[in-house]
């Protein structure tokens, strides 16, 4: 068969399946938007990659009300040229793959009437005080209105799809009402080989220091500082672990900029949050963004991993320090509770509490059997539900019932 992905950042949530549908032979391109906010793709090998929105430009400003609007509908028509270069060519799919959060491929239908369209649902805007309204209680009118206005492109890219997929429960709960029951889950998947224990693990920090799992070792992994992902109370708890415990480090993996809400793009919160913080420098270790082998090994020596997030997209680094079999405190939030029971295969903390998350780290460090039994626990559950292969497994069998018998 032939195969097209629509994705910002490709290969992003296909990776697995990309990756298995040119291992099984079949032709597979690409459309992505290229080097944008920081970000690019990484290739994967045998997919052909043909960049869309160079001349992707909006004319209103990036406070104007229509500009989020404006770039949408521009990089869907970029989209389509390069689909009609590649219709002109004599390459149609039939299959096509699209994430609906930017409205890329909302209208590719137009250009391959032959194709079937599988949609991924990775989230719905809402108001909700779940989700919005989760970091700061009734939010003016202003902000609602914007936050609405996000989910054009996604409705645009729903429309006229044939298989719409969602990869977590909550994700899906997100969706309106009337679209839920259509929509299916699957997976992205996670490397469980590669995200694997390793007791012999090390990881060398910049100051020279190795850190192996012998050492108390708190680790912090997300994106930025950002509120979402709680970093001020993580920060806070910290500070309070340290003061009463001389031996405790902590490997903090990103970089210093927000990425969602308020303040994003930006250092502010980082600033604010570190000025206030009481945490021994000498002891907490900002390590930056890491390669994939040296973030690996962060979270084979890690000897507690907090996860804290509001109500929002679940990020795959927590499902791989599940895999890792890390001893993983998580806040007591919609996303997290999907895949962590407390005491069963990890802890299960308030998003705001420090003093909270301070106690469920100390817990975690004393270790012990109920520990243990946690750790192998939280890589059950991500090998029984999660592996890349339950997610190859998943995502075909849905395609198939979208395939003519035989």
């Amino acid at each position: 068969m032939r195969i097209l992905f629509v994705h910002h950042y490709f290969p992003g949530q296909f990776r697995r399946i990309a990756e298995h549908y040119v291992a099984t032979g079949h032709d597979v391109v690409a459309l992505y938007r290229g080097a944008v906010d920081g970000r690019s793709s990484s290739p994967v090998a045998g997919v052909r990659l043909l960049e869309y929105g160079h001349e992707v430009v909006a004319d209103r400003p990036k406070d104007h009300i229509l500009h989020d609007s404006e770039e949408f509908i521009r990089e869907a028509a970029s989209a389509c040229f390069q689909a009609i270069a590649l219709r002109d060519a004599g390459w149609c799919p039939d299959i096509v793959y699209g994430h609906t959060g930017w409205g890329t491929g909302a209208f590719l239908q137009d250009v391959f009437f032959d194709a079937k369209y599988v949609k991924y649902c990775e989230w719905f805007h809402s108001n909700s005080s779940e989700t919005i309204a989760f970091l700061k209680p009734d939010p003016p009118f202003e902000t609602r209105f914007l936050n609405s206005l996000l989910n054009l492109p996604v409705l645009a890219d729903l429309a006229r799809a044939d298989l719409m997929i969602a990869p977590t429960e909550w994700q899906r709960s997100t969706f309106p009402a009337a679209l839920r029951p259509a929509i299916e889950i699957a997976p992205d998947g996670i490397d469980t080989d590669l995200f694997r224990p390793d007791p012999h693990a090390a990881f060398h920090a910049r100051d020279g220091r190795v850190f192996t799992a012998a050492d108390r070792v708190i680790t912090y992994v997300a994106r930025g500082a950002d509120p979402f992902r709680g970093f001020a109370p993580f920060i806070e708890a910290l500070g309070r672990l340290q003061a009463s415990d001389p031996k405790v480090e902590a490997l903090i993996v990103g970089d210093r900029t927000v990425y969602y809400g308020n303040g994003a793009g930006g250092e502010g919160h980082f600033r604010d949050v570190m000025a206030k913080a009481q945490i021994d420098p000498a002891r907490t270790h900002f390590t930056g963004t890491l390669p994939y082998e040296d973030y690996r090994k962060v979270l084979q020596i890690s000897a507690a991993h907090v996860y804290l997030t509001v109500p929002f997209v679940l990020s795959w680094s927590a499902l791989e320090a599940l895999s890792t079999g890390c001893l993983l405190i998580g806040s007591d939030t919609a996303p997290v509770r999907e895949f962590v029971t407390h005491g069963e295969n990890g802890l299960l903390v308030d998003f705001f509490d420090a003093e909270g998350i301070a106690s469920a780290i100390g817990q975690a460090l004393r270790g012990g059997t109920d520990i243990d039994n946690m750790r192998e626990k939280a890589r059950e559950t991500i090998k029984a539900r999660w592996s890349a292969e339950a997610a190859i497994e998943r995502h075909l069998a849905l395609v198939s019932r979208l395939l003519p018998p035989g």
